[in-house]
């Protein structure tokens, strides 16, 4: 890396000025590459040192698997310290487990048998919505529709937020109804409800103080992703003693899709009248020709904290200025050609066998996965493509992940009543209306839903097909007596396979999908990860989360190993395809990012409120800031067909160049095909000079 000792030095300095302040709030904006997980890092040292009780330190980030991530390299950090210091005992969570564990404490949980498990995405829809839409009469999706205005309301603080959705008197009643009955029945929460309960009692002192774990620091990452919801939890836990740092940036808020404001962090310093700002100013990830322009774009948005970033290798030896384009095509059809010819010039001049280091990312599936594939398999150019949502969204990989959730209920003496709910609806020949009879028939008979498939003998009422489902996966929860959460993918993929097979997917066909879904996904796996590392994976909603658990898994299996390529050791290199949102936290040495017009970013949903083109300015700015030596951004004039449909159900659809790059003040070059050789070597050599 060509950063000098000086560079390195000075922008070290900041982070632990930020990290070793003793005021009782402190709040550090770190734009994109400023080291915002370093000072977390060295926050959490600091106050180690300074004789802080390792059990009162919690810290707390915003998924499973980012918390995974940083609680390996807060460990590893305060382990290389001279003299080491113990950070073992820290609580690195997301907050709501942290809520989750006060509510226990604080016994407010009483109205469940077991503590509830947060339903995550597939769970809501498929287990909550299918069974909400029962009561309601209507279609799932207005179960959804319903659930997703009462989640709000939790999320925002805001009862009238409920009205947005346009929720009938009605419905709310059949709602309340149903989530008590069903919450108990499941032993589950929804995300929103956790903080808002927690938030509630703390409010109304409906837990005694003396009953709460005591918080010394509060360490909160990513701070500008929190809803209100989650800031007030945030204040009250202040309010207790807890010393605050926060850490993040404003102009990297992209998910009002989950409530986030962004004005927490702005308005942090009035909100915390004593609290003390410090602002990361050097940036080791983007060379200065993205970040300058990405500078000039997200200075349009109002309201936000004020930076001066400044891109570390305009004056590292050797210094790399990068490169920054702004191509123009005619048509889609050219512009997806340009960037596959592109992609196979960087392979041919230097890339074979880092292909991982080139990123294209997308905005829209619909307009811009296929397209650019088509493009890329025609050049036989290895890809991979977003990974989407749950990667166990789909059956044969849901049922891997809640038989490993059974090996983890008993691990972690934790009864784990959405398991069994989603290995008996996935059970061949089960359906919807035999799920919710069974659901059903265990409220009016007063049967505990998890105890039903440990009772020896089954009882009479559970008969046919239910009876055989209910068996089969008491077999399976017995089946698993013995596995380890610390056993390794090589020593249990078969059995898992075996496990599946024998009693979810009886039947012959469905039996087949499993066995071919399995094999591949176990196969590009390292096979010396654990259970517990495989069940986390599997949890995980978004690439970046998948990247983070891999990165984790990688550094364990090759320690000391090249940190850019750990999430892909032992797998081939591919060019990786993300969606905007799902890259965030993530980067590449060469980013592509086609189709930046006016009404598709922004698109031509958020031209119709000044607030969503603010996001999606941010959006941009993230995507842009993805990029270390080179960002090549493009636009067309004209998309036809499928994607014309799906833009205005047209089949031919012109669109001009986005305002953001008119906000940029970059021209755009008219271009008939991709990068030239001398091109790709130039980027090449900036790219080995990182």
């Amino acid at each position: 890396m060509p950063i000098t000792d000086a560079q390195r030095a000075a922008a070290e300095q900041q982070q632990l000025q930020a990290a070793g302040d003793c005021s009782p709030q402190i709040r550090v904006i770190a734009g994109p590459g400023t080291g915002k997980s370093h000072a977390v890092e060295k926050r959490v040292a600091h106050v180690l040192s300074e004789g802080a009780n390792p059990r009162n330190v919690y810290v707390i980030s915003f998924t499973r698997a980012t918390c995974l991530e940083l609680s390996d390299r807060v460990r590893r950090y305060c382990s290389e310290r001279t003299p080491p210091i113990d950070a073992q005992h820290v609580h690195i969570s997301t907050m709501h487990s942290l809520a989750l564990k006060m509510l226990r404490m604080g016994n407010q949980l009483n109205q469940f048998p077991a503590e509830p498990v947060m339903l995550d995405d597939w769970e809501q829809q498929n287990i909550y919505d299918t069974e909400l839409a029962a009561d309601l009469h209507a279609p799932r999706g207005r179960a959804e529709e319903v659930r997703l205005a009462h989640d709000a309301q939790w999320q925002t603080l805001n009862p009238a937020f409920i009205n947005q959705a346009r929720i009938t008197p009605a419905e709310i009643v059949v709602f309340n109804a149903f989530h008590a009955a069903r919450t108990n029945l499941y032993s589950c929460v929804l995300p929103g409800e956790v903080i808002y309960r927690c938030v509630t009692a703390l409010q109304q002192s409906a837990i005694d103080e003396a009953r709460l774990p005591e918080i010394e620091h509060l360490i909160v990452d990513e701070f500008q992703d929190l809803n209100a919801c989650d800031q007030e939890f945030v204040r009250l836990l202040s309010d207790r003693g807890a010393i605050l740092f926060i850490a993040g940036d404003d102009d990297q808020s992209i998910y009002s899709f989950r409530h986030a404001d962004p004005n927490g962090i702005v308005q942090f310093p009035n909100n915390y009248p004593q609290s003390v700002t410090h602002i990361l100013t050097d940036c080791f990830r983007c060379a200065p020709a993205i970040l300058d322009p990405a500078t000039q774009l997200i200075l349009h948005n109002p309201n936000r904290v004020a930076k001066n970033i400044v891109a570390l290798y305009g004056n590292a030896a050797p210094p790399v200025q990068g490169t920054f384009h702004v191509w123009s095509f005619g048509t889609a059809d050219e512009e997806a050609q340009a960037i596959a010819s592109s992609c196979q010039q960087l392979i041919a001049n230097g890339l074979a066998g880092r292909e991982n280091e080139i990123v294209i990312l997308i905005s829209s599936r619909r307009i811009q996965l296929d397209i650019i594939t088509r493009e890329l398999g025609n050049r036989g150019i290895l890809y991979d493509v977003p990974g989407g949502n749950d990667l166990a969204d789909e059956p044969p990989l849901r049922a891997v992940l809640d038989l490993l959730r059974l090996v983890e209920e008993r691990a972690e003496q934790h009864d784990d009543y959405i398991a069994y709910r989603t290995l008996f609806s996935l059970h061949s020949g089960i359906g919807h209306t035999t799920v919710k009879t069974l659901a059903d028939t265990c409220v009016q008979q007063g049967h505990n839903y998890r105890g039903l498939f440990h009772l020896q003998p089954l009882p009479h009422w559970l008969t046919g097909r239910s009876r055989t489902a209910v068996a089969d996966i008491g077999n399976l929860s017995q089946l698993v007596v013995g596995w380890s959460l610390d056993d390794t993918l090589a020593a249990r993929s078969s059995n898992i396979e075996a496990a599946i097979v024998q009693h979810i997917f009886t039947s012959a066909n469905e039996a087949q999908i499993f066995q071919t879904t399995w094999s591949t996904v176990a196969g590009a796996l390292p096979q010396e990860m654990t259970l517990e590392e495989l069940l986390m994976f599997l949890r995980a909603s978004s690439d970046t989360d998948r990247d983070a658990v891999m990165t984790v898994v990688n550094h364990r299996l090759n320690p000391g190993g090249d940190p850019d390529n750990l999430a892909q050791v032992g797998a081939p290199r591919r060019i990786r395809i993300l969606t905007m949102h799902g890259a965030k936290g993530l980067h590449g040495k060469l980013v592509f990012i086609p189709s930046i017009e006016q009404g598709i970013l922004p698109s031509f949903r958020n031209l119709q409120a000044a607030g969503l083109v603010i996001e999606h300015r941010r959006l941009f700015y993230v995507s842009v800031t993805r990029a270390m030596a080179a960002c090549i951004v493009s636009h067309c004039a004209l998309h036809t067909g499928p994607q014309a449909f799906a833009l205005r159900n047209q089949p031919r659809v012109r669109l001009p160049r986005s305002q953001f790059l008119n906000e940029m003040g970059v021209p755009s070059i008219n271009r008939a095909g991709g990068l030239t050789a001398v091109e790709a070597q130039a980027i090449v050599t900036d790219i080995n000079n990182l």
